[in-house]
């Protein structure tokens, strides 16, 4: 691959984009194209990619737009497949920025060259070991979900705040920023993950949709063995004409694209909170096959409000079996009435790590349960040894049920995350995040494989 625009100067994208590449150890060639340079990062530079003796599969292209034309051509020459655009300065800037873009798109359709962006901060595929972004990653964590953004700053600093975490991590396998998609879109990186090995779970941020029907109809096959998780902004008015001057996306009628959206089963997170928290946990936790839901709390209120939660979000409490009572009134004080949501604070008497390994693991036991919510109370004296051991034999044991958790505290609760990381286990903020999560994957489960007539829609951003 060749960068054009490559730098010296640490301070320049293409010199963050070309170091993205090789702290990241890609094993191809790698080429650094500028004209007044001979050495970059340690690498040969070249004053032109017709200069470089091997052969160019894909380029980077940092400089400003009027050297695209020639680019391009210089390209066509060295039989090039693939180009990513980073340079800005097109629709999303107003009429004279379209009337170049309408220009690169002609470029870019009669070279044959395959196009990511322009406007883009490039792109991600851990099975090649290609990290290329100029937002630097030096501790991308490989995983299941392919995720996708149109805008490259909200992907590389979502991307950058996800992988600076140290518990509750996210792997992403793929990651691309459209941009102002000339040529590639979202039907493309939907089709290109969905037959994927490596993606299990996919994630689009849109403000625009360039082919509607092709994108619906094809979501249709895709979410029968791939959820897909959808963040699109430009709900109102204001926010539509935002996105159009943010990436130049035209507006689209918001209410007919939430249903199409729902008809054609894709998952729809209201904001960038509930579009993480989603990823989260299908990418964690197995699908839920019915609504009944055990809770298991040490925080009475909290109980109530995860039940509140429960029959609003469509769930039922779980009726529990005598077998897994007669388990759990062994460690409650004798005053206390064996309830549902199961509150276990006060048994804590019995001994921190039983009660919380008796009272998770009898519930998820329990054969009337489909999902298990867990709320705990991550306090002084409620700590114990042992948690992640707890956490592990409950997956082991039940690896066809969700179970998720709320947990709430200060220093034990960093302990308690810190020794659960790894597990695959998802830890909410919230009851009501935790309950949406789940009904997410609840109506996910329930629709997947509802198929539906192709749309009747005209292939443009408008339904």
């Amino acid at each position: 691959m060749a960068v054009i625009g490559a730098s010296s100067n640490p301070e320049k994208s293409g010199h963050v984009l070309l170091k993205s590449i090789i702290v990241n150890r890609y094993k191809g060639q790698i080429y650094p194209i500028n004209p007044n340079a001979d050495e970059i990062l340690g690498y040969k530079a070249y004053k032109n990619i017709l200069d470089v003796p091997g052969t160019i599969d894909l380029v980077f292209f940092l400089l400003p737009g009027q050297y695209i034309e020639d680019m391009i051509e210089h390209c066509k020459q060295k039989g090039v497949k693939a180009a990513v655009i980073v340079a800005a300065g097109f629709a999303e800037v107003g009429e004279e920025g379209a009337q170049a873009e309408t220009k690169l798109r002609k470029l870019i359709k009669d070279s044959g060259i395959r196009c990511i962006g322009p406007n883009t901060i490039g792109f991600i595929n851990m099975q090649a070991s290609l990290v290329a972004s100029f937002v630097l990653f030096t501790n991308w964590q490989d995983g299941p979900i392919a995720l996708a953004a149109q805008s490259g700053i909200f992907g590389g600093a979502v991307a950058d705040q996800l992988m600076a975490r140290t518990v509750q991590r996210l792997g992403i396998c793929k990651s691309v920023a459209f941009g102002n998609k000339i040529d590639l879109d979202e039907t493309d990186f939907l089709e290109y993950t969905w037959k994927d090995p490596a993606t299990q779970v996919i994630a689009l941020h849109l403000e625009g949709l360039s082919r509607l029907r092709s994108f619906l109809s094809l979501a249709n096959r895709v979410k029968r063995e791939k959820p897909i998780i959808v963040l699109k902004p430009g709900r109102t008015d204001l926010g539509a004409r935002a996105s159009a001057s943010h990436t130049g996306s035209l507006a689209v009628d918001d209410e007919l694209l939430g249903h199409a959206f729902r008809q054609y089963g894709l998952v729809r997170a209201d904001d960038l909170e509930e579009f993480l928290e989603y990823m989260k946990a299908f990418s964690y936790q197995p699908l839920p096959q019915g609504n009944r839901v055990g809770i298991v709390t040490f925080s009475g209120a909290n109980g109530v409000m995860a039940s509140d939660e429960l029959r609003l979000h469509g769930f039922e409490l779980a009726d529990f079996s005598d077998t897994t009572w007669q388990r759990i009134k062994k460690f409650l004080p004798t005053w206390q009435p064996a309830t549902h949501p199961l509150d276990l604070w006060a048994a804590l008497g019995a001994g921190n790590r039983l009660v919380h390994e008796e009272g998770i693991l009898s519930v998820l036991d329990d054969e009337n349960t489909d999902a298990v919510l867990v709320i705990l109370l991550a306090l002084s004296n409620a700590d114990f040894d042992g948690i992640r051991e707890i956490y592990q034999a409950a997956r082991q044991q039940h690896p066809e049920k969700p179970l998720f958790t709320v947990m709430l505290g200060g220093k034990v609760k960093d302990k308690w995350l810190s020794e659960i990381e790894g597990l695959r286990m998802p830890v909410f903020e919230t009851t009501r995040m935790a309950i949406k999560s789940l009904q997410a994957m609840h109506w996910y489960a329930r629709i997947r494989d509802r198929m539906q007539p192709d749309p009747r829609l005209p292939e443009a951003e408008s339904p």
